[in-house]
């Protein structure tokens, strides 16, 4: 069930009028069984083992251990531990990369014995597996090191990893962070829904004005690199950056959205990431809770191991004092960029181009920063002014695009293929000679995709500046009803949807 369908938002509606009609005190169960519904209308029934699977050992193993840490018997709360990372992370290993590793055998079965050694496993995942897996880790951890308190109820439990909206895309929430809101009681507002149904509208038109189409020419051009080698291939990079962003961040808003008319608050994904003005701020902008996720669960526990802890004292001597501080710094980062690539996907071109690349361009940028610096100085380059922003933004947005250029074609070696025939040729005349209009969208729906950009890069700017939502709600009545009328009639005549037209699923709900 595509959160642009019409059935969803069937279900939606549904679903709050029976939770505010509940009583109070079981409204989280409402939120329970209409997860369950939506789980059982988007995936395979069957599937649903692992997630109870997984809620069953995040429940007992969490109450295990807070009983274990009060009688301070530290074997059997690292048991426990084990136990529900062994269950969530297995299943998570098991569905997502046991291909990958069949795969590798098979490759290395060729190389030295000139046949494929074992057959390709055809597994069914649970919706929303890799978000939730993680998502339970870090409650697990955090009733580990006594951050947070266990819940006590089995069912609750379950809401936590299957809460609807999030099975989609995200985003990674905090047991901390969610736990008031999601098992509270709250009293109908409708300035409440009024904010959430806006940020989903926001997000609709993200996706059914922008999305859609940047992605027929992104299809048209990476389905057929041979007839549109050269400036086609750069022209699809950027469009696939844009149409990954509003696909992305358009779910994130109709997530967000109704999440909040149920009185549920969940933490942002996104805060306006072509602004960056450097690869490591842009993926601070972009996928915002899997990247405080890593930090907090990976980054930091690895550097405080003692290998860790003694590495700079030995590289001081070696390296220097500067070097010894960094080097930890950077293999600790080194370890948190391959699980990136590895978590989009088991492929080589996901822990290369999605990993490799950007740990690269990151670790580059801070060790090469003090000779930029005096560079500027030297040629008297002003870096405090709007152009040498822009330049750094437009920078650092191609940069990205060709780490997103691995995400998108299908294969490492296609990638490079493709990079290839990117540089192979010279060819500006095609913004020019109307190629563009015979690649599936006619002028008419190129330029309304480009309007929608250029309204989108407008609201970002704005958002730089604080909440779009909080500035509409202090204008008049009558001003702000427009802009959401204006809003609604734009994805009413201009957004893709109807007879003949099959809601895409959202990209990232392949992960």
């Amino acid at each position: 069930m595509s959160v642009t369908s019409f059935s969803f938002f069937c279900f939606f509606a549904v679903s709050l009028i029976v939770y505010y009609v509940m009583p109070r005190r079981l409204q989280w169960l409402a939120l329970l069984v209409f997860s369950v519904i939506f789980f059982v209308a988007g995936g395979h029934p069957m599937t649903g083992l692992y997630v109870l699977a997984g809620a069953a050992a995040a429940w007992g193993s969490a109450r295990g251990m807070a009983a274990a840490g009060k009688t301070g018997n530290a074997g059997r709360k690292n048991a426990f531990l084990l136990l529900g990372l062994g269950v969530n992370l297995g299943i998570l290993a098991a569905l997502k990369y046991s291909n990958f590793l069949i795969e590798n055998v098979n490759l290395a079965g060729r190389l030295l014995h000139g046949g494929s050694l074992i057959a390709p496993l055809k597994l069914a995942a649970p919706l929303g597996l890799s978000f939730y897996a993680i998502q339970v880790t870090g409650y697990l951890l955090d009733v580990y090191w006594e951050i947070s308190e266990p819940q006590t109820s089995f069912l609750k439990t379950l809401l936590f990893m299957g809460f609807y909206p999030q099975m989609t895309s995200g985003p990674i929430a905090r047991y901390s962070q969610v736990k008031d809101s999601l098992y509270g009681e709250h009293r109908f507002q409708l300035e409440k829904i009024e904010r959430g149904l806006l940020r989903m509208l926001w997000g609709i038109f993200k996706k059914l004005v922008i999305s859609v189409r940047a992605g027929v020419l992104v299809d048209a051009i990476y389905g057929n690199t041979k007839q549109y080698p050269g400036l086609y291939i750069w022209l699809a990079a950027v469009l696939f950056m844009l149409q990954l962003y509003t696909d992305f961040s358009g779910c994130m808003d109709i997530i967000l959205g109704a999440a909040e008319c149920y009185g549920v608050s969940l933490p942002e994904n996104f805060r306006t990431p072509f602004f960056s003005q450097t690869v490591q701020e842009y993926w601070q902008r972009w996928h915002i809770t899997l990247g405080e996720w890593l930090k907090d669960y990976v980054l930091y526990p690895i550097l405080r191991t003692n290998t860790f802890r003694r590495m700079p004292k030995k590289l001081k001597e070696r390296f220097g004092k500067k070097a010894a501080r960094q080097i930890p710094t950077y293999l600790a980062m080194l370890c948190v960029w391959l699980l990136i690539g590895l978590w989009h996907g088991g492929n080589w071109k996901y822990i290369i181009g999605m990993g490799l690349w950007f740990w690269v361009i990151i670790v580059w940028e801070q060790v090469s920063a003090p000779w930029w610096d005096k560079l500027n100085a030297a040629w008297h380059i002003r870096t405090d002014c709007f152009s040498f922003r822009f330049f750094r933004s437009m920078r650092v947005l191609v940069l990205v695009s060709i780490g997103n250029m691995f995400f998108r074609v299908n294969g490492f070696i296609a990638t490079l293929r493709t990079l290839k025939r990117g540089l192979s040729r010279w060819n500006p005349e095609l913004f020019f000679d109307g190629s563009l209009f015979n690649m599936g969208l006619d002028a008419k729906d190129f330029f309304v995709m480009l309007f929608g950009f250029l309204v989108l890069l407008a609201v970002s700017a704005l958002q730089e500046k604080g909440s779009v939502r909080d500035k509409l709600a202090e204008q008049n009545l009558l001003f702000r009803w427009g802009i959401v009328v204006l809003l609604f009639v734009v994805v009413l005549i201009f957004g893709v949807y109807g007879p003949g037209y099959e809601a895409q699923s959202f990209i990232y709900e392949a992960f």
